[in-house]
């Protein structure tokens, strides 16, 4: 990549992504500030971009950040490794997800060819299914293996909680602050459960915001620019997210599963690479400058309002040629979890 095309690639960073950075890196500073006993956690694959955030901007905003935890999980790992639990079903099957069982099983679970041909009959397997309209019956078929599944998964449990005791969430006197793009607070909500703790999060956008029960625990979230909005209901940033989730993705895509090795060290498995990943150069000079743009807001004290964010998004979401046809390679993503493979937001949405 040559210099011209950097510094393309940053300007258009700096214009798509800078004020969403500079207003939710001034929310995670002000939620800090007020309670010495948070650890910042930034989740998944968006949360690789949210870490490099808060890392970059912290001198700038003066305050008690300590350093983020940059936590690899995914929904996929953490409902591989709650199958055969109660709380599981309802979490797990209520998104959208058209394909077999083996499809469902694979892509939203994580299982292989394998686990799956040892575990159920052809005739279960091969079956068709449609979420959420057949989730009692999903239910059913995941309630008559749940001990086998159960023991399939253990050592990725077990791997899971203890690498989750390596990053310090299991310490009782802090409390998790989970970092994220939105939406609902899944994987927030099953590290409550897993952490056997209360959470707090911290969301661009949460469709439910407030204390969420989590078994004897609670999740409490919030969102930096929209509270309490649902799909469907107009709000441009969440309907057509999908592009925050292009750009801010990790160089390593979707995690899939986790071992612990003998050394204590943990080793991560991964799902199948997108353009985002082959071309992550391109990528990364995008998100650094969205974040140079955020640390010179920051630095001159410059704000935008919640309305002023949504409103410059939706320039880039809703016009067409607003985004470059340079950087359109970058808004592939894989969405195996719905069972759509890989799809492109400016092709979704016709821009």
């Amino acid at each position: 990549m040559n210099n011209s095309s950097y510094y393309a690639l940053q300007q258009f960073g700096a214009a798509f992504m800078g004020p969403a950075f500079n207003g939710y890196a001034r929310a995670v500073h002000s939620f800090v500030d007020k309670n010495d006993q948070i650890i910042p956690v930034c989740l998944a694959r968006e949360g690789w971009s949210i870490n490099r955030l808060l890392t970059r901007t912290a001198n700038v905003l003066d305050g008690s950040l300590q350093k983020p935890v940059y936590l690899k999980v995914s929904r996929t790992i953490l409902f591989k490794s709650l199958l055969g639990d109660e709380i599981i079903y309802d979490v797990a099957l209520k998104n959208e997800f058209k394909g077999s069982i083996m499809d469902l099983l694979i892509k939203r679970f994580g299982l292989t060819f394998d686990d799956v041909f040892q575990r159920f009959a052809p005739e279960t397997f091969s079956a068709a299914v449609s979420l959420p309209d057949d989730k009692a019956h999903v239910e059913d078929i995941l309630r008559n293996t749940a001990t086998s599944l159960r023991d399939l998964v253990a050592p990725t449990r077990k791997a899971l909680l203890n690498y989750l005791k390596s990053q310090g969430l299991t310490d009782k006197r802090k409390t998790a602050l989970m970092l994220d793009l939105g939406y609902s607070g899944t994987i927030q909500k099953l590290i409550t459960y897993l952490l056997n703790q209360d959470t707090e999060g911290l969301y661009f956008i949460a469709n439910k915001s407030g204390i969420n029960e989590v078994d004897s625990n609670t999740a409490n979230m919030k969102g930096v620019f929209f509270n309490d909005v649902k799909w469907g209901e107009g709000c441009l940033m969440l309907e057509r997210s999908l592009f925050f989730e292009s750009i801010m993705t990790a160089p390593h895509g979707q995690v899939i599963d986790i071992r612990e090795m003998a050394d204590g060290s943990f080793e991560f498995f991964y799902g199948r690479e997108t353009t985002s990943q082959d071309r992550f150069q391109d990528l990364k000079a995008v998100i650094d400058g969205g974040i140079w743009a955020a640390r010179e807001g920051l630095k001159n004290d410059v704000t935008y309002t919640a309305k002023e964010v949504s409103e410059l998004y939706s320039v880039y979401a809703k016009t067409p040629g607003a985004i470059p046809a340079s950087v359109s390679h970058l808004f592939s993503v894989e969405d195996d979890f719905s069972g759509l493979g890989i799809v492109n937001a400016k092709q979704m949405f016709s821009i």
